[in-house]
């Protein structure tokens, strides 16, 4: 009887992420008060269950956040008068739609970490993650939110930087993948360049997500892709770092009313089953179709965007 309520006993990590699912249910039961759908409004906006699951798939099995798809999708229903949002509300619902989904992927990655049969290896990756993420926050917050308050773009210029933004991303991911082809998973300590670069992407990136909704998390996964980082140590703390760093950003949007809970309502609970998904996505894939698959969505979207 002993042994069998030890094993129930919750560990820590189990007793978070308890916590923090209910509050994103409580969220959600915000939203749902909110929006108030009725059958016309479930009829008109059921498509963005699909987008949120694709969004929560790519971002959190590749660590690039969900900006990359759902500000292209937005932008594309824009132009076709489906949905008329402006491109500030467009990455203010982009923030609020990856608070679920990336909350719930960077949880799956934090439990693999700390699951019951966690590997030696995974263990000896746990402070390498931590110091990462702790390190790309410590200036990527300040950057994000004095750029949200400070810094004013107009936003089609936001928009046009987005995508060039974008395409830049896919296309060092692609020259990484077929040009240099070095092999993937060849460190496995942190290095005082990386140390540093964390920081830098901190900045670079935190501005970048405040105007576009994605940044931080792409440039810290790109970086560590680069440098040749395990799959689970790039992807992991891209994950972690942008889904804290869009509840941190998510509250200027909310003040400043870029929303539509309409949309949330149908695309929160997707992102959330896609985050819970894209883990086992990730190691389907492996590290070399993994950036082929992000880096092709990111500049045909992009690109087709560019054309409109």
């Amino acid at each position: 009887m002993i042994a069998k309520l030890k094993s129930l006993r919750l560990r820590p990590i189990q007793i978070v992420t308890l916590g923090i699912l209910g509050m994103l249910a409580a969220a959600y039961a915000w939203v749902v008060s909110m929006g108030a759908p009725g059958g016309e409004t479930a009829q008109q906006f059921w498509p963005f269950s699909l987008v949120g699951i694709a969004g929560a798939l790519v971002a959190n099995s590749t660590g690039v956040g969900g900006g990359v798809v759902f500000v292209p999708v937005f932008a594309l229903m824009r132009e076709g008068g489906v949905l008329d949002l402006t491109p500030s509300a467009a990455v203010g619902v982009s923030f609020a739609i990856q608070c679920f989904g990336m909350t719930i992927g960077a949880l799956t990655w934090a439990n693999r970490f700390y699951r019951r049969d966690v590997t030696s290896v995974e263990i000896e990756h746990r402070p390498i993650v931590r110091e990462l993420v702790v390190r790309t926050l410590v200036t990527g917050l300040p950057a994000l939110l004095i750029t949200q308050y400070i810094i004013r773009v107009d936003g089609d210029l936001a928009f046009l930087l987005f995508k060039l933004f974008s395409i830049t991303l896919g296309i060092l991911l692609l020259v990484q993948v077929f040009i240099l082809r070095q092999p993937h998973s060849d460190r496995e300590t942190l290095e005082d360049f990386d140390r540093r670069a964390a920081l830098a992407i901190g900045i670079a990136g935190g501005m970048a997500t405040a105007l576009f909704s994605v940044g931080i998390g792409e440039l810290l996964a790109l970086s560590l892709f680069l440098r040749r980082y395990p799959v689970d140590v790039s992807v992991a703390s891209a994950v972690i770092v942008s889904a804290i760093t869009v509840w941190a950003g998510v509250i200027f949007h909310l003040q400043a009313e870029h929303h539509d809970w309409r949309v949330l309502v149908f695309a929160a609970p997707a992102v959330a089953v896609g985050g819970f998904l894209a883990r086992r996505l990730a190691h389907a894939l492996g590290a070399m179709r993994l950036k082929i698959m992000t880096a092709v969505w990111i500049i045909g979207s992009s690109g087709v965007l560019l054309i409109i």
